[in-house]
């Protein structure tokens, strides 16, 4: 476990706006920070950042925490992974190993020893023909150590070092390297060895590349297994995502070689898709890095296809998207070896807008001298404006096409579909959980007492218990915090809560509160009610005693105790 004191202190010097800021745009509004909230599909900021409290609260959704709550639900992590991460964030290590499930552990270790294999081989008298091959491609002994490069055999000998190592059968046919009829076989033969990397660089995966002209697939992939899912992993990914927030943006390509090619070259803030359409699993991880995606896909009618795909499913998750075409050559592996690198660089630095690019798709095989294609085409382009929320671009577009097809403004217009002005106000629309008065007032009170240490003083000199036991435990908890800490900080109780039962329910009381301020000066009052609500549910439990109770005197002691409550819950309104 991280200690306690050491999560305080690295939450103490981490600034929550500058932390999620490099995840999400961020505006100062008033003493607050909004921006477009990343755990629900929206639209207008609703996300608003306390620098003051160093705590966050989504107005729509209901999402309230700290700066580790924050990086945990964004990054898909465990909270101490979180706080290991923020610390890295601000240049604070942290000594703590994060344990691994033991299954998981040897998948690992399987293709880390697979990956050395390969490279081994590569290196070896046998190789020569397949580094021969790759330096012809002009990838040369430095790219091959940065991408760990490597080839398989027509031999079974991977299989046999595998179990060498005590590895069993059943583990090397799960993770994809063997598969088994009367003997147990490789998978990969005669094959360049791309390593396939998750997200933190763990190898879960190869993707093998003919490269002696044998009649068969050009490219086969290991399958999925319990550590590689192909609609979560993006190839480079790794690597190219300290690149894409120096130079805020990253590319899409569709091959391996294409990556490793204009990594070559400089431009290693690029990554490419595992031979599947982009998925909404890759859209949210490279929504995670809060850069213009470019669309790089291959030049033929397919990379047309999937380029539009692509972009239709990143717009889906408020993601900047652009697009840059090559011409004369199928990928941008072939265009840098035939053009060169400075070229290159230039046909990538204009790179036009998703819309753009869907006004030139619309546009191919139209002849727009012609009626009937001109009418398609303007009615392509009004579907499309109706899917835009952009005022300005609606403009711009109409005004273009009466200018240069002369159609009429006013008809243009018309065919815009009128949308419900939504105001930009912040205001929670989460429907509320019903509470009853119990409920509400105890809410109320342990809010109070989160935002202020006299709070605290009170309820534990006038009270002490709230006969709740969820709104108990959190009350308790608060004290325990503050007596431990001989202070109170709101963000700090959040990490303190993390593991806790109740920690969604302190969240909600966050949520709800934190722009709809409780009257303070009320305090004693609700602390009245709820003394009064203990007694109530004395009296009760007396009473349920009292039916079962067959002494007389025992019944009278009771009854006499019943009395007393009562008069104390009256003299209390």
């Amino acid at each position: 476990m991280i200690p306690n004191e050491e999560i305080n202190l690295i939450r103490n010097k981490a600034n929550i706006v500058d932390v999620i800021s490099s995840y999400i745009n961020l505006e100062p509004k008033g003493k607050n920070y909004f921006g477009v909230c990343p755990f629900h599909d929206d639209h207008n900021p609703s996300l608003s950042v306390s620098p003051e409290k160093q705590i966050y609260t989504c107005f729509v959704c209901g999402v309230s925490g700290n700066v580790f709550s924050f990086v945990k639900d964004y990054e898909n992590i465990t909270f101490p992974e979180a706080v290991k991460l923020v610390g890295i964030k601000i240049g604070h290590n942290v000594d703590y190993k994060i344990s691994e499930n033991k299954m998981n552990h040897e998948y690992y270790e399987i293709m880390n020893l697979a990956n050395k294999y390969y490279l081994n081989n590569l290196k070896s008298k046998e190789g020569l023909f397949a580094k021969e091959y790759l330096n012809k491609r002009k990838i040369f002994d430095e790219t091959i150590n940065e991408f760990n490069i490597g080839v398989s055999f027509n031999d079974n000998n991977l299989s046999k070092l595998l179990i060498n190592k005590k590895y069993t059968e059943k583990q090397i046919i799960e993770i994809g390297l063997a598969n088994k009829s009367d003997n147990l076989y490789d998978v990969f033969r005669n094959r360049i060895m791309f390593p396939i990397n998750n997200e933190k660089g763990d190898i879960v995966a190869f993707s093998g590349r003919i490269y002696n002209n044998e009649d068969t697939n050009k490219y086969i992939n290991s399958k999925e297994s319990i550590i590689f899912k192909k609609s979560n992993i993006l190839y480079n990914y790794d690597k190219a995502k300290s690149e894409a927030k120096k130079s805020k943006e990253i590319f899409i390509v569709e091959g391996f070689l294409d990556v490793i090619r204009m990594y070559t070259i400089g431009v290693k803030n690029v990554v490419a898709t595992m031979g599947t359409a982009l998925t909404k699993e890759h859209a949210l991880l490279l929504k995670k890095l809060n850069v213009k995606i470019i669309l790089l896909m291959d030049n033929d009618e397919a990379g047309e296809k999937s380029t539009l795909s692509a972009g239709e499913e990143l717009l889906k998750y408020d993601i900047n998207v652009a697009v840059v075409r090559i011409s004369g050559e199928k990928d941008p592996d072939d265009y840098i070896i035939k053009n060169g690198e400075n070229k290159f660089k230039e046909v990538i630095k204009n790179p036009i807008s998703f819309f753009d690019y869907k006004l030139l798709y619309f546009k191919k095989n139209k002849d727009l001298n012609k009626s009937k294609d001109l009418a398609s085409y303007i009615n392509a382009i009004i579907d499309e404006l109706n899917n835009v929320n952009d005022d300005i671009l609606k403009e711009v577009t109409i005004n273009n096409l009466n200018k240069e097809f002369g159609v009429d403004k006013n008809l243009l217009y018309s065919k815009l579909i009128k949308k419900e002005v939504k105001l930009k106000e912040y205001k929670i629309v989460k429907k509320p959980l019903k509470l009853n008065k119990n409920k509400k007032i105890s809410e109320t009170l342990i809010y109070m007492m989160l935002k202020d240490v006299k709070y605290i003083r009170k309820y534990e000199k006038d009270l002490g218990y709230i006969p709740d036991k969820e709104y108990g435990q959190i009350a308790n908890d608060i004290l325990a915090f503050y007596k431990i800490n001989k202070d109170f900080n709101i963000a700090d109780f959040i990490s303190f809560e993390t593991n806790n039962e109740y920690y969604e329910t302190v969240l909600r009381i966050i949520n709800n509160y934190e722009y709809n301020e409780p009257i303070y000066d009320e305090f004693d009052d609700y602390i009245l009610f709820i003394y009064k609500w203990i007694k109530e549910e004395q009296i009760n439990t007396l009473l349920k005693e009292l039916k079962t109770e067959s002494d007389i005197n025992k019944k009278q002691e009771i009854n006499d105790l019943i009395i007393k409550l009562k008069r104390e819950c009256e003299n209390n309104d």
